[in-house]
């Protein structure tokens, strides 16, 4: 079983995300941004070498991502209803006959391939920003389980830029908050 962590920083102006294997070296790269329509996302080796990209086609409350390696259409992942509706979504990667499902309380989602489980995605907050951790049986779905990772929550409830704000605050000096709150009141009402 091997494990990858991707970090992203939330004071980071800069759209990247570094992949690091259970011993802490940098194996990956992810590059880019999404949210618009166009928008791609690349996930590198460290020597440079583009592996995957992920480029976004439809813009909507179920977005659709083409996924592109080494030049090649490989699949599109695409956001879809539940059966509840709109509550439950679960995603699909085409022609990688994957299924994703997620619990979004616990940030939890799970890549299925024909019923077995292939790779294992959890999302967690620390003080310094958002980490996923992978967790998968066969190496070779690594670059492609690290480019779809990021994309999977992306219109998810904890994605609302107020509660990542919030999130912060929490792990914030808390007896500072007050003065904070004070000198962005001062700062935006010129």
């Amino acid at each position: 079983m091997t494990r990858l962590f991707i970090h992203k920083e939330y004071k980071s102006l800069q759209d990247r995300m570094i992949v690091k294997n259970e011993s802490g070296q940098e194996v990956y790269l992810i590059v880019g941004k999404w949210g618009r329509l166009g928008d791609k996302l690349s996930i590198y080796t460290i020597d440079g070498r583009r592996l995957v990209e992920a480029k976004q086609v439809i813009l909507s409350l179920f977005p659709k991502f083409r996924l592109y390696q080494d030049g090649k259409k490989i699949g599109s992942l695409k956001k879809r209803p539940g059966l509840s509706g709109v509550k439950k979504p679960f995603f699909t990667v085409t022609r990688l006959n994957w299924i994703i499902s997620a619990d979004y309380d616990k940030q939890i989602f799970t890549v299925r391939r024909f019923g077995r489980k292939i790779v294992t995605i959890q999302k967690t907050m620390s003080y310094s920003g958002e980490q996923y951790m992978l967790t998968f049986q066969n190496e070779r779905l690594a670059p492609i389980a690290c480019v779809v990772a990021p994309l999977l929550d992306h219109y998810d409830k904890n994605s609302d830029p107020l509660l990542k704000e919030i999130r912060e605050q929490r792990y914030s000096l808390s007896f500072m908050r007050p003065v904070f709150i004070k000198l962005k009141k001062i700062i935006f009402s010129r």
